[in-house]
């Protein structure tokens, strides 16, 4: 599945066949094919995981069309979210606000912004890769690399807030990151900790001597590649994190969870850890670790194909400031599709299986967890006994606030 573009799209060839619609019907056909990887043997046919699978082909597509038609011009880039709420892939992190802006690795940029209230953020310039964002034009399949990382101790910032980030491959005075040329965007991870207060950044991108030019007309050529780059990557996008799902969570015992590390492609502060649960009705599964020495980490669901679940609505996930740690300094997360009426309830909603997904950044050390599966039953006897409570009405309340924070923080109100 999936192939590079191919010589037939160089120049006028690439003009012809839109105009022919020839562009079009070989976009639809690969469309089409690509819908094979949710029917996949190895991948679970029962209803939800069914509709969820057609469900991640629109959403990678919706999110592959954005970034290659219309946010693909490198000359005049704009940050935009990298995933959106609603186009879920990759192992989103439910805690973060991610935003992504095509540039050329050779050229330089000024990103401007004021600071908010988020908790931190990281900015990468790496390539575009099959495990990132679309590339378009010579900015596509490039090795992984991640060429620069920094977050937001790093950089000057006023005391009102702004701040002014060079980026390009000369250094700059001043608040600067480098560049290599198979660079072809900037991400950035704004991080969320306390969702009732904490409010987004802004950053605003332009290039050095072009600040202010306008873009030239849409040309068929341009046209027919943004379309090939757009389902290029679906059609690598697709296979690639099943293939990921089964290599790094599915190959270990249900009810179990184990550190990853860091990763190759990801960001250097981070250490990840995967796992899954696979219950029965009537059963929870506790997730015990030592409270990491780090200053941020947490604890999230995911379904078969990579998307954390809907954290909006339900409480899906938790982070450091969120959970409860007992007094032995470890804390106990408990996962059922039952509301067990205890703080660290990770809600399920509706699954009887799925993956567990963990992070430790900027941490002094990686404890991993241990897991087991209790009745419900026997839950509160398995605790701590200074373990609290959670009514109904103070669930609800408690959803509520996160699908407030959640709206605000992808500025939906």
């Amino acid at each position: 599945m999936g192939h590079g573009r191919s010589t037939t799209w160089d120049g006028e060839k690439a003009s012809g066949r839109l105009m022919d619609g020839s562009a079009w019907d070989d976009f639809c056909d690969r469309l089409k094919a690509v819908g094979s990887e949710v029917m996949r043997d190895d991948v679970p046919a029962n209803e939800l995981d069914r509709a969820e699978g057609v469900r991640h082909l629109t959403r990678m597509l919706t999110y592959a069309l954005e970034v290659a038609v219309e946010h693909s011009d490198v000359d005049r880039p704009v940050f935009h979210p990298h995933p959106r709420l609603q186009s879920k892939w990759g192992g989103d992190n439910p805690d973060n606000r991610y935003l992504h802006a095509a540039i050329d690795g050779a050229a330089t940029y000024r990103i401007t912004g004021q600071r908010g209230t988020a908790y931190d953020f990281i900015l990468n310039a790496s390539s575009c890769h099959e495990m990132e964002a679309p590339g378009t034009g010579d900015r596509r399949g490039k090795d992984t690399l991640v060429f620069s990382e920094r977050c937001a101790a790093d950089f000057e910032i006023a005391g009102d807030g702004s701040f002014e980030i060079m980026v390009g491959p000369d250094e700059q005075p001043g608040n600067w990151m480098p560049t290599h040329p198979d660079v072809g965007f900037i991400n950035i991870r704004q991080y969320f900790y306390d969702w009732d207060r904490e409010r987004p950044a802004e950053f605003l991108i332009e290039r050095v001597g072009l600040e202010g030019s306008s873009p030239p007309p849409l040309d068929a050529r341009s046209m027919a590649e943004r379309l090939d780059d757009a389902i290029g990557w679906v059609e690598h996008g697709m296979p690639y994190w099943t293939r990921w799902v089964q290599e790094e969570h599915l190959r270990f015992p249900p009810n179990s969870a184990t550190k990853l590390g860091a990763v190759a492609e990801g960001v250097k502060a981070i250490s990840y850890g995967r796992g899954r649960f696979d219950l029965e009705p009537g059963q929870a599964l506790i997730f015990e670790c030592e409270a990491p020495d780090a200053r941020y980490w947490h604890v999230a669901l995911l379904n078969f194909w990579f998307e954390t679940l809907d954290h909006a609505n339900h409480q899906s996930c938790l982070n450091g400031h969120q959970i409860e740690v007992d007094g032995d300094g470890r804390f106990r997360v408990v996962i059922s599709q039952t509301d067990p009426g205890v703080p660290n309830w990770l809600d399920t909603a509706g699954r009887s299986n799925g993956l567990i997904q963990y992070r430790w950044a900027w941490t002094n050390n990686e404890p991993e967890p241990e897991c087991r599966v209790v009745s419900l039953e026997e839950l509160r006897n398995t605790l701590p006994a200074a373990t609290g409570s959670v009514t109904p009405a103070e669930r609800a309340q408690a959803v509520r606030r996160r699908r407030a924070h959640v709206l605000r923080r992808y500025h939906l109100f």
